[in-house]
């Protein structure tokens, strides 16, 4: 029995079937040694589930719903390495601070619900 038996195409409903209605890419380079906003997750979607990233060029505290801060309260992510997971509830802002003199770079995408959006199941 074939995957596309029955006139559905299995590929194709799995492709079209995403759990989350709302996507969005980012990228921020820091400016100073202060802790900067990367974005606020409200001003795109209701929650994001689910978030990947990298970073690139200096190590970066990150912090999802507050200010990033180096006193172990944000999440260290080496330059060259990435963070992902899902199953979270993001609503506020991402923030990043660097961790010593040299300005980093974060890269990535949320992915979540966005409650103006009517899925009809």
């Amino acid at each position: 029995m074939s995957i596309q038996s029955g006139g559905h195409n299995l590929r194709s409903f799995i492709e079209l079937d995403q759990p989350y209605d709302a996507f969005k890419p980012f990228s921020f380079t820091t400016s100073g040694s202060s802790a900067e906003t990367v974005l606020t997750v409200s001003s795109f979607m209701t929650e994001a589930n689910k978030i990947t990233l990298i970073v690139d060029k200096a190590d970066l505290y990150i912090n999802f719903n507050g200010t990033a801060t180096t006193d172990g309260t944000s999440l260290l992510i080496p330059a060259g390495t990435g963070y992902t997971d899902e199953g979270i509830q993001i609503t506020g802002p991402i923030s990043v601070i660097r961790s010593n003199q040299s300005n980093g770079r974060v890269i990535g995408a949320i992915w979540g619900r966005d409650t103006s959006i009517s899925i009809d199941s």
